[in-house]
């Protein structure tokens, strides 16, 4: 018995809960990461559309802007005197024209109307063809003025809108406007909530018209396009930075909280376990303490309860009739002791372990501990099997006892191996050798399994075939190397009865042991074949000759 069973017990809780905390935090941070991006994707979306929206909606009213300085005869005429004339000539012009009132013919005029009718207008430019000048004015200087055309080079922001006479259906030049940018960015800030979002607007020339956020953004960040129905491009996108440090931080606050959650979890176990730890302990010393010597030391019931205060005064009881018994067999005549010892041994109730376990076993289903329970009577049910003097067994017999001793072997990696068994409905009653099958199962669990591993298995099949029957014992474990096969597999294909004093058959006793009891069982009935190769497992073939 282990000192310290119930910590076992407890570290086995601590990592099931580490692992469906693990798990929970796991899917809790895909989660945020998933609504993380899917929220990103929206609001970038949002804002590209509302950035196109914008583009196209102020892309048409410079149109209409540019288009109403040009929307007559005489307004076209009163832009060609503009660029010909000299300003007194203009002046001069202006006055003498004879026009109604409605209609304006001064181009100061008209690009003062539109400053003053459109707060969004930051300049307005005139290129006309085929002059050597063009017009340039700001909010500021509304008045504008004439520069050489070699020396003018549009705003970023600006649009351009061509200009056309009407009436000779031809394209006289070039009017760009413009505009404010900050009616841009102000979209992207009422749209973006605490999301940096970079937008950046580019004219159909491939010229950049607006940025707003990062400048220094990675290649491979991605960029949601959207282009107007001008074929002006927009762009939004979000830095990969602020991506993976807010993903980090939800990831980091949900696992945080698993940690602190665990801890707590695994303090409140200790401390819900604390009394009956400090029983067991006090059982496993006094146990110990008897081991090493002191006799007359009995466990103390006082302190003790329920299934422990059963195991404490059983024990107790069976120390005291132990201690009779030895006392007994002292004073019995040397030439009688071994007959008396075997009779005094014979006293002891074989029965009390298996009813002590069943007792611990219904404590275990009253308190809900059904999987304890099950391993319990799984257990039980071991101890009696090998403690029948039977030397033959029912196949299904067989099969059930190497389930069980599979399914207690599981109980300690539950995720890491699986186990099944088959057996054909007319072969349940075929007698052979007591543990015959059993040794090549425990040989998978001592030497073949890797609990490193998920996806350990055995699979043990009964099967009937053409005039005989088939025992297939098959696992995934380390499998043999090719020396230690070859040297089975020749003493396999012997059919005397080995020399069990030989070194390398010692080494393969559990082999061996099975070959001989089938051999001597079935005779020339029988047969073996093993085939293995490295981490790929091991295969045992056993033929049962129909009579």
């Amino acid at each position: 018995m282990k000192k310290f069973w119930l910590n076992s017990l407890l570290k086995a809780y601590a990592v099931i809960m580490i692992v469906i905390i693990g798990c929970l935090s796991f899917i809790l941070s895909y989660v945020a990461w998933q609504g993380k991006k899917q929220e990103i994707e929206r609001i970038s979306q949002q804002a590209a559309t509302r950035l196109v929206e914008e583009v196209e909606y102020y892309n048409r009213r410079t149109i209409q802007l540019a288009q109403s300085l040009v929307e007559n005869q005489a307004k076209l005429e009163g832009v060609y005197k503009y660029f010909t004339l000299s300003p007194a000539e203009y002046a001069s012009w202006r006055l003498s024209e004879d026009v109604p009132d409605y209609v304006q013919v001064s181009l100061h005029r008209n690009i003062n109307n539109i400053y003053v009718e459109n707060d969004f207008v930051k300049g307005i430019d005139i290129a006309l063809k085929d002059y050597k000048t063009v017009f340039i004015s700001t909010r500021e200087t509304k008045g504008g003025k004439q520069i050489a055309a070699e020396k003018f080079k549009p705003a970023a922001d600006a649009f351009p809108i061509a200009i056309y006479d009407k009436a000779a259906g031809q394209v006289i030049g070039t009017v760009y406007i413009t505009v404010d940018t900050t009616i841009f960015k102000n979209i992207v800030d009422n749209t973006r909530r605490e999301i940096p979002l970079v937008a950046r607007i580019t004219s159909s020339y491939n010229k950049e018209i607006a940025h707003f956020g990062e400048n220094h953004l990675s290649k491979d960040t991605r960029w949601i396009k959207k282009e107007t129905a001008y074929n002006y491009l927009v762009q939004v996108a979000v830095p990969s930075f602020y991506m993976f440090n807010s993903i980090l931080s939800s990831i980091s606050l949900i696992v945080l909280s698993g940690l602190a959650l665990v801890v707590i979890l695994y303090w409140s176990l200790q401390r819900i376990f604390l009394n009956y730890q400090r029983q067991v302990v006090d059982i496993v010393d006094t146990i110990q303490d008897i081991t090493q010597g002191e006799n007359n030391k009995r466990i103390d019931t006082a302190t003790k309860e329920q299934e422990l205060l059963l195991i404490a005064t059983n024990t107790n009881t069976m120390l005291n009739s132990l201690d009779k018994n030895i006392r007994d067999i002292y004073r019995l005549q040397l030439t009688q002791k071994d007959a008396n010892m075997r009779a005094l041994q014979a006293q002891i109730n074989p029965h009390f372990m298996y009813n002590t376990l069943e007792f611990i076993r219904m404590y275990a289903v009253m308190q809900s501990q059904e999987e304890l329970a099950d391993i319990i009577y799984e257990f039980s049910s071991l101890l009696r099997n090998n403690t029948s003097s039977e030397t033959k067994t029912r196949l299904e017999d067989e099969l059930e006892f190497c389930r069980k001793y599979s399914y207690l072997c599981m109980v300690r990696h539950p995720k890491s191996v699986a186990y099944g068994f088959k057996i054909d409905e007319g072969l349940k009653d075929m007698l052979l050798p007591k543990f015959s099958i059993q040794p090549l199962v425990e040989n998978y669990f001592a030497h073949g399994i890797d609990y490193r591993r998920k996806d350990n298995v055995i699979s043990v099949k009964a099967v009937k075939i053409a005039g005989a029957v088939r025992l297939l014992i098959q696992d995934n474990g380390c499998g043999m190397p090719p020396e230690k096969l070859a040297q089975i597999q020749q003493m396999l294909a012997n059919r005397q009865l080995l020399d069990i004093d030989n070194g390398e058959i010692r080494k393969s006793i559990g082999i061996v042991n099975v070959h001989e009891r089938f051999l001597l069982f079935f005779g020339e009935r029988y047969n073996i074949q093993i085939e293995s190769r490295k981490n790929q497992g091991v295969t045992y073939t056993i033929e049962i000759k129909d009579e």
